[in-house]
Formats: structure tokens, C-alpha cells, sequence
């Protein structure tokens, strides 16, 4: 929501074509739905915070025309150049050639490149969400090991704050016995 509220936010970079297992550079601009987890938003990219899995996240570098070494794509690191989308991640954009919203997921061995139409709506975000987010949510895998840590970690945290709790209660209870 701090990245874009509205969900039109718009980023004109080199054009993408799917290659392989992945996208590479074409001819040509996009102009890229800013969307800050989508390319790397699998939750084998994902890290901890405080207990909590959070998705890793696009830097404004993820725009760049062309890659520079020690330039950081992702907030993780897992993204080695621009435009590039990880394995369950997926990208948006507007093809000036069609004036079409397409997209392409990376949700299987091969990436897929869909034309989703003309945009209509308030928010291209609820646009691309609504004609691809079954998709994505059919391709989800979890991440069984951070979650199991992430699990730990709040135990212990929880833990923690109820032997502080009593301690202070404790502490409370004899200031007030004074």
C-alpha cells in the first residue's frame, strides 16, 4: 500500500519475453505494473521477521534498463537483474504494440506469457488480480521450514513475555506491599 495505493503505478523499463525457463531482455519498453512482492513472491523466498514469514520485495532497481554488479533487484538478494521473475513469481505490464495488460507467470517449468485485455476498472491491480489470482493461489506452495521456525520463534517470544509479565507483576506486587 506505501509502494502504491492505488494500484496504477506504472514503471517504463526494457521490454521482457519469456526464454527458456525464464524472461530475458526483447526490443522495445513496457510500461510495468509496480507490484512489490509479485516477481519473487514465492514463499521459498520469503524471510522472518519477529516470527512472522514476510515476502521478499523489488527494489527500484528492479526497473533498471540494464544490470550493474552489486546493485541489489530484491530486498533478499534473490533477484540477480532487472525485470527478472522467480520461480512462482509472476510480472505485469501494459504492451504498447496491443495497448493490452499482459503478464507472465512463472508458476511451472516454463514461463507463460498471458494477454489479459484491455485494462478496465479503477485499479489495474484488481484488473490483473482478478483474472490471475486463481492461477497463482492454484501454483502456491508452502514453505514448510520457515514456517516451522517461524513457529518456534513465536513460542519463544511468547514465552518470554509471560515470564516478563509475571516478573513485573511480582515486582508490582511487592513495590506495593511497601
Amino acid at each position: 500500500m506505501l509502494v502504491d495505493p492505488m494500484g496504477n503505478r506504472l514503471q517504463t523499463s526494457r521490454a521482457i519475453e519469456t526464454s527458456g525457463n525464464g524472461v530475458q531482455d526483447s526490443t522495445g519498453e513496457f510500461d510495468y505494473l509496480v507490484e512489490a512482492c509479485d516477481p519473487c513472491e514465492a514463499n521459498n523466498f520469503a524471510y522472518s521477521i519477529n516470527g512472522i514469514a514476510v515476502s521478499d520485495f523489488i527494489t527500484p532497481h528492479f526497473y533498471d534498463p540494464v544490470a550493474a554488479s552489486g546493485t541489489n533487484y530484491s530486498f533478499g538478494g534473490k533477484i540477480k537483474a532487472p525485470r527478472q521473475v522467480l520461480s512462482g513469481g509472476y510480472i505485469s505490464f501494459v504492451n504498447p504494440q496491443t495497448d493490452d495488460m499482459e503478464q507472465i507467470l512463472l508458476l511451472g517449468p516454463k514461463p507463460q506469457l498471458t494477454n489479459l485485455g484491455p485494462a478496465t476498472g479503477s485499479s489495474l491491480r484488481v484488473f490483473v488480480d482478478g483474472r490471475t489470482h486463481h492461477e497463482v493461489l492454484k501454483h502456491r506452495k508452502h514453505n514448510d521450514k520457515l514456517s516451522a521456525w517461524c513457529k518456534e520463534h513465536r513460542q519463544i517470544r511468547a514465552e518470554a513475555a509471560i515470564r516478563r509479565g509475571e516478573s513485573y507483576s511480582r515486582l508490582s506486587k511487592a513495590a506495593g506491599s511497601r
